[in-house]
């Protein structure tokens, strides 16, 4: 019985894997396939999702109007518990040294790469918009609707944590 058990392992053996040199043994009509290497495979598959931004806290920074030019932008963020929603508390406030300015509410998401929001402010002046980034820095676009459409044009913010 021993006899037979190491004459099958034997026969059978440990198997034997064809190499790039081993070509020349390979019938040239067939062709040949591999598995990726399974810690390969695992870089090169998609990235868990990732987790929106943290955002929460008072932003400053610029504003530009085509008409008014360059003012100060001031945006506070309240996020919900996994980052994901703009909570009620969350504001605008744009000012330009021509006194034009621009306040209110806003409401919107977050993802891992910036937010987009909807808001009013006020009197017939709906706002929306994006913004782009990281947790060090926010630049993006306000589109005025309305009343204010044809006062505050073509209006874009760069901001930073902290305010001013």
């Amino acid at each position: 019985m021993t006899c037979a058990s190491l004459l099958s392992v034997g026969i059978v053996g440990a198997p034997c894997h064809a190499h790039a040199q081993d070509a020349n043994e390979i019938d040239q009509n067939q062709g040949s396939w591999s598995a990726p290497d399974a810690s390969i495979a695992e870089q090169s598959s998609p990235e868990a999702k990732a987790h929106p931004l943290d955002i929460s806290g008072c932003w400053s920074g610029s504003v530009m109007d085509t008409g008014d030019g360059v003012g100060t932008a001031t945006i506070e963020f309240h996020q919900n518990s996994n980052h994901k929603k703009l909570n009620i508390g969350s504001t605008f406030n744009f000012q330009w040294a021509d006194s034009a300015m621009a306040r209110g509410p806003l409401k919107g998401s977050v993802s891992a790469t910036g937010f987009k929001f909807k808001g009013n402010a006020g009197a017939g002046c709906a706002i929306s918009g994006s913004g782009v980034g990281d947790a060090t820095a926010l630049t993006g676009t306000f589109e005025f609707v309305g009343a204010c459409a044809s006062i505050f044009q073509d209006v874009t913010f760069s901001i930073t944590p902290g305010c001013m």
